[in-house]
């Protein structure tokens, strides 16, 4: 479907919540009526599915009393009204916010903990500031940078090369604005020493470090940047964006994937290794692409046929093709499984989370980040042990994973370094172990280099 397709679908939806709001009635055909009207379904891949709940990865629209969310994992839209969530099939999602307050655990050194301290914490913290509307966030190596339901974009931790992007370069220990004066932030990225940041215009920013000779930003320089440039390229459709270790890829509507910035193992898959200052297509002649991952030198990426992909760095098996050589254009995940809704890539390991609700990981296990009960290096996907498969949403750190069950409990494992695990010890888990404090209403969680996030729904 063309950007002004899902445009003028998401404008019909939105008068219907709109008027569902005023007059306190909202009904399921109501809303595939709508759809239907646009002849619609098919061309957006209107699914079932028991993992829908998985929404970090989203793009929404704001109107006065609703909000419409494009769920990119699943290709799917959401309508929320008064708190109420469905698919466009009609299904409940969920009834509480998808907003909330942040909370943060592991190393603070650079203040990335982002609670006023530079001390670390086996436990989660609350991120200063008091607000408790942030609905996006995302944790990079010794940054953070989070989105507030107003649409403001905020950082914290170390601000090396204006990687916060608040016009300067030094550690914030508490969360400081995004400059620009932009309110449409809708999503954000926060890779190793860059930040990204999509608006609800599709338009997509970067600041921080361009790394001379790669160009990370995407803004046809190599030099850093303390406040957000736009990607060059003239497009208006992006609705997903990842950071990696000094280069970044991005999601267009029309289902094209684009990478930028260093290429030293083929991570931009565009079947060189030269360094790219603006995107470049990733080769293949797919044009459904619908969710992309990048990790420190490999990147991950799904297709609309449920497909997982890979290419970049190797080593290890990360890129879960029963090898260890390095791909500089995109190569299938073994396994003959077309049901993968969500990938993240950490520094030297991948997980990725089916419609089934199993989780798996590829890729190193020196620390026991796959969560198989081992340390051994995988090359192809392994199950995460526990017996759960109610898993909606994981992220890939460097030596530790995070994710969250569908009864919204927070899990880690791998590395417990200065507790990054989040589970009151600095012990190492090779299973998963809950996130302390008896939540369960975790929504997000983002696994960095050595301390987690998450945002815990109201």
């Amino acid at each position: 479907m063309s950007l002004v397709d899902k445009a003028n679908l998401v404008s019909k939806l939105t008068t219907v919540v709109n008027t569902a709001f005023e007059t306190g009635s909202y009904t399921v055909d109501d809303v595939l009526s709508t759809a239907l009207s646009m002849n619609a379904l098919s061309e957006i891949n209107i699914v079932r599915s028991d993992s829908v709940d998985a929404l970090p990865n989203l793009k929404y629209y704001n109107s006065p009393n609703a909000m419409i969310y494009y769920v990119n994992s699943i290709d799917i839209f959401a309508v929320s009204s008064n708190l109420k969530w469905l698919t466009l099939d009609g299904r409940l999602l969920r009834q509480d916010s998808l907003y909330g307050k942040i909370w943060s655990w592991g190393v603070a050194t650079s203040g990335q903990l982002g609670d006023n301290t530079a001390i670390p914490k086996s436990s989660p913290v609350s991120v200063v500031g008091g607000f408790s509307d942030w609905c996006e966030i995302s944790a990079g190596d010794y940054h953070s940078v989070g989105v507030r339901l107003n649409g403001t974009a905020w950082g914290w931790g170390r601000g090396t090369c204006g990687v916060i992007g608040d016009n300067a370069s030094i550690s914030r220990s508490s969360p400081v604005s995004v400059v620009g004066g932009f309110t449409d932030w809708c999503q954000v990225y926060a890779g190793y020493d860059h930040s990204l940041g999509l608006r609800s215009n599709g338009t997509a920013w970067a600041w921080g470090r361009n790394t001379v000779g790669a160009g990370s930003l995407g803004d046809n320089t190599t030099v850093d940047k303390s406040s957000p440039v736009s990607v060059v390229g003239g497009f208006t459709d992006w609705c997903q964006l990842s950071a990696g270790r000094c280069f970044s890829l991005g999601v267009r509507t029309n289902g094209s994937l684009w990478g930028w910035g260093i290429n030293s193992r083929g991570q931009l898959g565009d079947n060189t290794l030269l360094a790219k200052s603006s995107p470049v297509s990733v080769v293949g002649g797919f044009t459904d692409w619908r969710q992309v991952s990048a990790g420190g030198f490999h990147t991950l990426a799904v297709r609309t046929n449920g497909t997982a992909w890979a290419w970049g760095c190797g080593g290890e098996g990360r890129l879960g093709d029963n090898a260890t050589l390095d791909r500089s254009s995109p190569v299938s995940v073994v396994g003959g499984f077309t049901d993968w809704c969500q990938l993240s890539g950490g520094n030297n390991h991948s997980l990725g989370v089916r419609t089934n609700g199993s989780l798996w990981g590829w890729g190193l296990n020196a620390s026991a980040q796959l969560g198989d009960n081992t340390t051994s290096n995988r090359s192809s996907p392994v199950s995460v042990v526990g017996g759960f498969t109610d898993w909606c949403q994981v992220s890939a750190g460097t030596s530790h994973s995070l994710a969250v069950r569908q009864n919204g409990t927070a899990w880690a494992w791998g590395c417990g370094n200065c507790g990054m695990l989040g589970d009151c010890t600095i012990v190492a888990k090779s299973s998963p172990v809950s996130v302390v404090g008896g939540f369960t209403n975790w929504c997000q969680v983002s696994a960095s280099k050595c301390n987690g996030l998450g945002v815990i729904s109201l």
